[in-house]
Parts: C-alpha cells; structure tokens; sequence
C-alpha cells in the first residue's frame, strides 16, 4: 500500500501489471485529483517507486479512473478532467509517464481530436509497446452515450491520435469503449449496454465486444 492513503482514497480502484512493475490507482486522493502508484519487484519484495500526478492536477479529475503499464510505459486516465475551451465538463484526458532507470515523469498529455462536454474520455485505458487505446464511452457521435474508442501511436517522444474506433452497429446508450485492452495488432472495446439481446421487457444491456486490427496504419472491425 501507499504510504500516504487515507480512509477515503480508494487505493486499489484500478490495477495492472507487466513484468517486475504494477501501477495501483487511487482516483480520490485529494478530493478526486487522484494519483497512481508504481510498484517494483526485488527478488519476493514489492517496494513503491514513483507517485503520478497529472501536469495540471485539478479537483474532480478522478486520475485514476483507469491505469494501463507496458514495459517502460504507463497510462492513466482521468475521465472527468475539465477542458476550459469545450466547457469544462467530463471532456476527459490520459497520461503518458515513462521510466528512465528507477524515475518515472509524464511524457504527453492525450485528448480527443474531437473531444466534447460529457464524453469521459480516459473511463478506459490500454498501452502495449508503441500503442495505447482510450476509451471515452459517453462521445455521442451515434447517438447519446453511444461511445467511441481512439487509437494513440508513439514516435520518439511523441503520441498522437492514428484512429477513432466506432461500432459497426453503434446506437445510443451502448456505452462502446467502457472497457479496452491492445496487444499487438489487435484490440477490443466492449459495449456493456449494447441490446442485441432482448430481455424480459423486451430491451436489455446484453452487451458486445468489437475486435479491430491493425494494416498499416488503419484499424478496421
């Protein structure tokens, strides 16, 4: 654990792990500014090796909301981060940190191309190699809530948006990109409130998941 939790932090909201490194989010801290913990491994031990804050740490941003670590990369989302210039309302934002011996510091700051007011991009992160993948799952391109996933690659030091991942089948209130995970060429957004499937009454959130690869430098369903 943090050395510094208090009863209220939610330490352990997200977690992920690669290699002898595990990230541990705890998105309250501090009146929902929230941080992220790293964690390395010492033969059976675990010691704490950095704190993550954001560049521009605020309050309600819940960084933590969402962690993702891949080698000597991490990411953390924060999905009610507030952009001044779009309203300043759950338009969302991730962080890249990237490690340089035992030191961890934030290497790029991701938002949406088109980002908007309620979209909560950074519900959901995923980072492997070179890629990461954000899920902003109330963007409300096909409908309320219909939800959107975007594609980040690196070059250098440098992280810029390569796709916008929808649905094939998208519709209001599916919520695509609540979930996310990359590997390699492939990754898979889930839709938790598709309706593919009818309940009782006739609606329900049977929920899908929609996997997109990679040629190039387009990704397809």
């Amino acid at each position: 654990t943090s050395e510094e939790l208090a009863s209220t932090d939610y330490f352990g909201y997200r977690v992920d792990i690669s290699g002898d490194y595990a990230i541990v989010s705890s998105r309250a801290k501090n009146n929902y500014k929230g941080e992220a913990y790293i964690f390395v491994r010492s033969g059976t031990s675990w010691s704490q090796q950095a704190t993550f804050v954001a560049s521009d740490y605020a309050v309600d941003s819940f960084f933590g909301e969402s962690v993702s670590i891949s080698g000597d990369y991490a990411v953390v989302g924060a999905r009610q981060h507030k952009h001044a210039n779009l309203g300043g309302n759950q338009e969302g934002a991730a962080y890249i940190f990237v490690r340089s011996g035992t030191s961890w510091s934030e290497q790029s700051k991701l938002t949406a191309s088109d980002g908007a007011k309620g979209d909560r991009f950074g519900e959901a992160v995923a980072i492997d190699g070179d890629y990461a993948i954000i899920g902003a799952p109330y963007d409300g391109d096909n409908g309320n809530n219909s939800g959107t996933a975007y594609i980040f690659v690196r070059s250098g030091t440098s992280w810029s948006q390569q796709a916008k991942l929808t649905a094939s089948d998208a519709a209001a209130g599916d919520i695509f990109g609540h979930g996310v995970s990359i590997s390699g060429d492939y990754v898979i957004v889930s839709a938790p409130e598709n309706d593919d499937v009818a309940g009782t009454y006739g609606w329900g959130n049977s929920g899908s998941a929609y996997i997109f690869v990679r040629s190039g430098t387009s990704w397809s369903q």
